[in-house]
């Protein structure tokens, strides 16, 4: 049984996904897991491939969704993305580009923003 928490989780990274489809990236894959690291979403946009960390807020407490993408974090992400690039590589002129998409949900009906660009390799 999920917890409040999972189901959250799962919620923000669906309406990010459907964010995305809207302003023209194609959804690759979701959920991908790298030994002890996870990517939310890995899309392509117009050229590049789009590595997406999905933080969903739902009550105040915890720290802004930005503040939760520590540089921990982004190793776990950078580290798991290097492991997907192996069976995937990119195209010879293709980069990698990290976001972070905040689904905040203590507003109504909730509020997405989207960070291009959020950090680089650590």
């Amino acid at each position: 049984m999920k917890t409040q928490k999972q189901n959250l989780g799962n919620r923000g990274e669906d309406i990010a996904a459907k964010y995305l489809i809207r302003r023209g990236y194609t959804i690759r894959t979701r959920n991908y897991r790298a030994g002890r690291g996870e990517l939310d979403i890995i899309c392509t946009d117009d050229h590049d491939l789009v590595i997406v960390e999905v933080k969903s807020t739902g009550q105040s407490g915890y720290g802004s969704g930005e503040e939760r993408v520590s540089i921990k974090k982004q190793r776990e992400i950078i580290r798991a993305t290097y492991a997907y690039l192996q069976y995937h590589p990119l195209s010879k002129d293709q980069g990698v580009r990290f976001d972070v998409i905040i689904v905040d949900f203590t507003q109504y009906p909730y509020g997405v923003t989207h960070y291009k660009e959020a950090f680089w390799q650590v």
